[in-house]
């Protein structure tokens, strides 16, 4: 065994003087026989999920009803169970009540979602007066849970802001509330 690692080294020498950097290479290959390089394998697992889209539509819209302004700036706060109060100099008026907006939200069984609301919506009338609409809230909150079916129907109220005197008109606006799986 040693004329054979002689031999190796003899001829590794050789190549060095000869090869240059290739030469070295090839030599370390020479002078370490039977050594081998050391390689591993590992396998992990590669999963994914494919879920319905989850999809809401408007019902209905969220209204007011009809009001009266004073020289007082108020409110008319509509909940998402319907119910619909004032403050400050606005009066509410019967002969239009107001109403929730109304959305059916569809997707997986059981699953749960969140909603996001507007922080506000302006309305604006024919003249180019305005008033704010504001503190969204629903029903449920701003998540939840479809039911068995993947369906689940959602209530939204809000806070109307109405100035000192505001000009008589209809006020009309948009409103986008979204709802993604979480």
């Amino acid at each position: 065994m040693l004329g054979v690692e002689r031999a190796s080294t003899v001829k590794a020498m050789s190549m060095i003087r000869n090869g240059g950097l290739l030469g070295v290479l090839g030599a370390a290959a020479l002078i370490l026989p039977g050594s081998t390089l050391q390689a591993a394998t590992a396998t992990a697992t590669v999963d994914a999920n494919i879920v319905s889209t989850i999809s809401m539509a408007a019902v209905s819209g969220l209204g007011f009803g009809d009001t009266s302004s004073s020289a007082m700036a108020g409110t008319v706060v509509m909940t998402p169970s319907g119910t619909r109060t004032t403050t400050g100099g606005v009066t509410i008026n019967t002969a239009m009540a107001g109403s929730v907006a109304v959305f059916d939200i569809v997707g997986d069984a059981n699953a749960s979602f969140a909603v996001t609301m507007p922080v506000s919506v302006v309305l604006s009338d024919a003249s180019s007066n305005t008033m704010l609409v504001d503190s969204f809230t629903s029903s449920p909150a701003l998540s939840g849970v479809l039911d068995g079916n993947g369906q689940l129907t959602l209530y939204v109220g809000a806070t109307l802001n109405v100035g000192a005197n505001q000009p008589f008109g209809s006020y009309s606006g948009q409103m986008s509330v979204t709802v993604e799986y979480n």
